[in-house]
């Protein structure tokens, strides 16, 4: 006599389509992010007014982060395109009033514009170089310049 029970296959079921579930390992990595403030817009361009307000603060993986404090600004320009810094990039930048030449960084131009350049330093004097050939390299005396931190990362939406 046989057993009535139908016909059962045997399924392997995938992940295909579905959202993944999440793991110990992800939640505790989520976890261990810092909140660095968002302190406005920058220029990679044309200078603009410095912005020194708090927006909102944003989620950074620590491995992002060098000791001290830091802080991110929104990307206006393109400026900075052949560093693959683009419009509308959050930059991670140290806090810092120092700067070796070769480092990207926000100056803060007679204490009135801020822009995002590569620092150069030519004798005396401070050059702010933009990494797009369309923008001039522009040389200031070193009592115009502050630099108010250093690149140190970038995050991207696409």
């Amino acid at each position: 006599m046989r057993q009535r029970g139908g016909f059962r296959p045997s399924v392997i079921e995938g992940r295909l389509g579905k959202a993944p579930e999440p793991t110990t390992r992800h939640d505790e990595a989520a976890n261990d992010s810092v909140a660095i403030p968002v302190m406005g817009r920058i220029a990679a361009g044309v200078p603009i007014s410095a912005i020194q307000t708090h927006s909102h603060t944003i989620p950074v993986p620590p491995e992002m982060l060098a000791a001290g404090e830091h802080f991110a600004l929104e990307v206006r320009g393109d400026s900075m395109i052949d560093a693959g810094i683009l419009d509308g990039d959050t930059i991670i930048l140290k806090k810092q009033d120092t700067a070796n030449t070769g480092d990207i960084i926000v100056a803060l131009i007679d204490d009135e514009e801020a822009t995002l350049k590569r620092l150069r330093r030519k004798g005396a004097s401070i050059a702010l170089e933009a990494a797009n050939p369309a923008y001039e390299t522009r040389i200031f005396g070193p009592d115009r310049i502050r630099i108010q931190g250093r690149l140190t990362g970038l995050m991207r939406k696409y």
